[in-house]
């Protein structure tokens, strides 16, 4: 019996030497937005999980994760800069954000009436960026490594304050919104006000703007309808509005092992963000509906007319690319071409012009 318990207890110290020899990575994670938001509730629940269970299997390896979300590090617009210095090792980075040095991944913005799946739009980024090195230069100029396009925002809407009846109400009216999606209100006489997420509901309810261009699952969670109940259902199409990246130095100095687990979670995770993303979208409209907001829906002759109106900001798009030192021509027929072969109903041919 002695020698049962000796073995027993040698074995259980021998198993607490393992686990205790597994070296410990401290990592610090940023996002301007709180869990709230889709990018930062999934990174801990799909990412995390993800790279944890990889390094369990050898046990060599431990992450110990300080989130700073929500403001503790910065807010909306500050990750890229948290990152490149160093005060984060991980984060999400809101690549619309920053048309001076990531304006290359505003590729999917610069293309609406394309397509609705994010998982396929955020996939085929991905492609790209292994295609055309210069999309992962731009990364490298910031002193970061990019791990995945990602990608939350399924569709985009207008959300007005006041009523919705034809384009034309539209005409003279203030819209919040993002980057390159300012641009798709140009052509109905609408004025784009650059404003964060973070900021929509504030905007609207004190008259800085009148109305938004958002999403229906973020217009749901910061409760943009309550403020701008008209939903106008144009069907802008999806975007890949953010990346997952890391500082360069953190990434260069994890082990191979450790890079792995990252590079293969970071996957998952920009696959399990987008099918959320779209499935949640019809939760939230319904929702949404159901709390009194009025959801019209915009004919499709209506919409086809609005492309085809549009400025070409596709073909701008890629001139501003070229002079940045990346084939913005090449990359923009390359995303039409994947779009059409993958069947989606694009509506404007942006690279044939």
């Amino acid at each position: 019996m002695s020698k049962q318990i000796l073995a027993t207890s040698l074995a259980l110290a021998l198993g607490t030497t393992a686990l205790s020899a597994a070296e410990t990575i401290r990592l610090t994670t940023v996002s301007g937005y709180p869990t709230t938001a889709s990018w930062v509730g999934k990174f801990e629940e799909i990412f995390v999980p993800e790279v944890e269970k990889a390094l369990a299997e050898t046990g060599t390896y431990a992450i110990d994760w300080t989130h700073g979300w929500g403001g503790a590090i910065t807010g909306p617009k500050g990750e890229l800069e948290a990152i490149e210095s160093g005060l984060a090792d991980i984060g999400v980075v809101q690549t619309v954000f920053h048309p001076d040095r990531l304006r290359v991944y505003d590729i999917a913005y610069a293309t609406p009436f394309v397509s609705t799946d994010i998982d396929l739009i955020s996939a085929t980024v991905n492609d790209l960026a292994r295609q055309y090195p210069a999309m992962q230069q731009v990364w490298e100029d910031n002193n970061q490594h990019m791990l995945t396009s990602l990608a939350a925002v399924d569709n985009y809407q207008i959300f007005l304050k006041g009523d919705y009846t034809g384009t034309d109400a539209l005409s003279g009216i203030k819209l919040g919104g993002a980057g390159m999606n300012l641009r798709y209100v140009e052509s109905v006489g609408a004025i784009g006000v650059s404003s964060t997420l973070a900021d929509f509901y504030n905007g609207v309810a004190t008259g800085i703007f009148d109305g938004a261009i958002v999403w229906a699952t973020a217009a749901e969670s910061f409760k943009i309808h309550e403020a701008a109940p008209t939903v106008v259902k144009v069907d802008f199409g999806g975007v890949n509005s953010m990346a997952l990246s890391m500082n360069l130095q953190t990434w260069e100095g994890l082990p191979e092992e450790v890079q792995t687990a990252m590079a293969d979670a970071a996957e998952v995770y920009r696959k399990g963000l987008a099918q959320y993303s779209m499935t949640d979208a019809q939760r939230a409209m319904d929702q949404m509906a159901a709390s009194g907001a009025n959801i019209i829906e915009v004919s499709t002759e209506t919409r086809t007319d609005w492309a085809q109106g549009m400025d070409n900001i596709a073909g701008q798009w890629a001139q501003e690319v070229t002079a940045m030192g990346a084939p913005g021509d090449d990359i923009l027929s390359s995303y039409i071409e994947a779009m059409r072969a993958a069947g989606q109903p694009v509506l404007r041919d942006w690279s044939a012009e």
